[in-house]
């Protein structure tokens, strides 16, 4: 069985629909060709789930293009990460960047992923979030403190801290480290890319915030401060002479 997946986020979670199809009808071996990463994250992802219902299936993935092209066995894959592990990644994928969510500034794929492999308390939370996609994740429960200790660890492994602000401090303050070296505040962390790991796990349609108007919906622009601290800036820059205005 061949499944083409086209080139549209929306269409990314239907591939586990199309696959379990296929698997129902009688299918046991069964090709999945894509270009793009979250299909790969969410067939891995969902794979446990499809195993149980068809022990027989045999899935494969073509994947890339040109020098780059080659076939991945999902089933290989999630043997060697365990179930936990396989069950997890769509939210960790969705959480440190995707189509659909930005990544932390500076941080790729590799570097987060070492970040986990020395924190892998936070699989538990990524798991939660599979499990309880429309759960509401505080500040104040153990998911979201599990999820700020996760992105502590992305920028500094060493550090005990498990505050993203106190974090911010100590990295900034104490061992030089420039502002785009240090982890973001509480505060965008608690909005948007919570709702759409939820969104990527359980299967429903993401979307990006593309402007201000949705950004100050979710939580992560505040003009007034921003115009306070750029007022702030041209006070301290302004010196009276004729070439300082």
């Amino acid at each position: 069985m061949f499944v083409f997946v086209p080139c549209d986020r929306f269409s990314n979670t239907r591939i586990v629909v199309h696959l379990q199809d296929a698997l129902e009808s009688g299918c046991t071996t069964c090709l999945v060709r894509t270009v793009d990463t979250d299909v790969l994250v969410i067939l891995i992802g969902k794979y446990h789930f499809l195993a149980s219902k068809y022990p027989s299936a045999d899935i494969w993935v073509a994947f890339g293009s040109g020098k780059n092209f080659l076939f991945l066995h999902i089933n290989a894959i999630c043997s060697t990460l365990g179930k936990e592990k396989s069950t997890a990644l769509p939210v960790f994928h969705s959480f440190t960047g995707c189509d659909t969510t930005s990544s932390f500034f500076g941080k790729g794929k590799k570097s987060v992923w070492e970040a986990w492999g020395a924190y892998t308390e936070v699989t538990d939370a990524f798991n939660f979030i599979v499990e309880h996609p429309h759960a509401q994740i505080t500040v104040d429960c153990q998911e979201f403190q599990m999820l700020e200790r996760f992105t502590v660890v992305i920028y500094d492994k060493n550090s005990p801290l498990v505050s993203v602000n106190e974090a911010r401090k100590e990295l900034f303050c104490q061992k030089n480290r420039t502002m785009e070296n240090i982890p973001p505040t509480q505060q965008p962390c608690c909005s948007t890319p919570s709702v759409q790991c939820t969104r990527l796990a359980s299967g429903q349609p993401v979307t990006r915030p593309n402007n201000r108007h949705q950004l100050l919906k979710a939580g992560v622009w505040d003009t007034g401060c921003r115009n306070k601290v750029l007022g702030s800036c041209l006070e301290l820059a302004a010196c009276g002479s004729k070439g300082c205005k």
